[in-house]
């Protein structure tokens, strides 16, 4: 922050965004850095997805702290500011009718059912069937980021991200005619980004060469679904992929193993670890889909609830022999048991049904089983249960609320 507050034009401004969790501590850095005085605003972003948690109100926002480094000269472009419709345009008059009004209220608050204030911004995140959609898990929505953007620059203006993730800024300022500086540490980040601007030509890369993975999307077939992504990994498996990169500060420990996989870390956690990262990765998979999640604690086992169904997940990577083995598969206190599997770069899963999979398991403790799965060669009880992830997913799709 002091060398953003250091490369900050006089008239630039900082939008600053980060969750509730670590928001108040950051504003009171950023008091510090830029002054109480040049703190504008608190935006909330109000969205409609995550979890549904049972045991507190559950969070459904982010805050994005709005500084500028001279509250007496900044840059703020009202009549750039995406504007709304009148309710009555008839009492306006055709040229303000025309025009439409600044936003007074929640952004597109229609969707919402009533009217807040204009820092409360609602914008749902980037649909799963959407062209912009990139397979990266913190990826912001375009109308998000034009709105900032033209508020608070001109053509030509240069934007820089310190976290560009997916690049939508990069993507955003393309669109509305600015330059832009984008740093990122996270492979899977440079690799969407050599991707999304394979057609770009202006563009320096440094400390990073996008070719490989830009020339690999270039030669796909026109046939071929656009979602297919830069390694030629199916879209889903990059989603797992870059979500596990996205957990790794909580999880990661050192490991030698999977060179060059994006999973290579996460072989060294401990059980325990590995559990609650299964479930985290299946969660965020399936609401990616668009199912219905939750979580549920019941006698010290975590659950997740997916379309109305108590699952346990479990996961396994791929043996030498190339078969996942699940293990501790229980045989009561459930509904359905998801079998994530992980190999060094491709992802595999099966849904099955408590009652079905207990018939085809091995006995593994006294009340426990495992099941064995090669998905070169599936045996016959697993084969419409699953394999890839889309299969999978609409085994999950299917499921019926009690």
């Amino acid at each position: 922050m002091e060398e953003a507050y250091r490369l900050l034009k006089p008239h630039g401004s900082l939008y600053f965004h980060i969750d509730y969790r670590e928001c108040h501590y950051c504003k009171i850095l950023l008091d510090e850095i830029f002054r109480r005085d040049c703190f504008l605003n608190e935006i909330i972003w109000a969205y409609d997805f995550g979890g549904r948690a049972k045991s507190r109100w559950p969070a459904k926002h982010d805050n994005i702290l709005f500084y500028v480094k001279d509250p007496q000269n900044y840059i703020f472009n009202t009549s750039e500011i995406d504007r709304e419709e009148y309710l009555a345009p008839g009492l306006v008059g055709p040229e303000k009718a025309e025009r439409g009004k600044l936003p007074t209220d929640t952004w597109w608050f229609k969707y919402v059912g009533k009217k807040q204030t204009a820092d409360t911004w609602w914008q749902t995140i980037v649909p799963t069937n959407s062209k912009e959609r990139r397979g990266y898990p913190t990826q912001k929505p375009r109308p998000l980021i034009n709105r900032i953007i033209k508020a608070s620059s001109y053509q030509g203006s240069i934007v820089l991200d310190f976290f560009a993730g997916s690049g939508t800024i990069g993507d955003s300022c393309l669109e509305l005619h600015r330059n832009f500086i984008l740093i990122d540490n996270n492979q899977v980040a440079l690799e969407v980004m050599a991707q999304r601007f394979s057609e770009v030509t202006d563009i320096e890369w440094i400390n990073f060469d996008p070719a490989p993975f830009q020339s690999i999307r270039n030669n796909v077939k026109q046939s071929e679904p656009q979602e297919s992504n830069v390694l030629g990994f199916s879209s889903d498996f990059m989603m797992l992929a870059a979500t596990a990169s996205y957990l790794q500060k909580d999880l990661e420990e050192q490991s030698d193993l999977w060179k060059n996989s994006p999973f290579e870390w996460m072989l060294e956690l401990s059980a325990a670890k590995k559990g609650k990262l299964a479930r985290r990765l299946v969660a965020s998979w399936c609401q990616s889909k668009g199912l219905s999640v939750d979580f549920e604690q019941d006698k010290g086992q975590v659950f997740i609830i997916v379309n109305g169904k108590k699952a346990v997940v479990k996961m396994s990577t791929r043996w030498a022999d190339g078969k996942y083995k699940f293990q501790q598969i229980r045989n009561n206190g459930y509904d359905i048991v998801i079998c994530l599997g992980i190999s060094p770069f491709e992802a595999h899963c099966w849904v099955f049904e408590r009652q079905y999979i207990i018939k085809y398991a091995t006995p593994q403790h006294k009340s426990e089983y495992w099941i064995a799965i090669n998905p070169s060669k599936p045996e016959d009880w697993a084969k419409n249960c699953g394999g890839t992830l889309d299969q999978a997913y609409l085994v999950l799709k299917d499921l019926k609320r009690k």
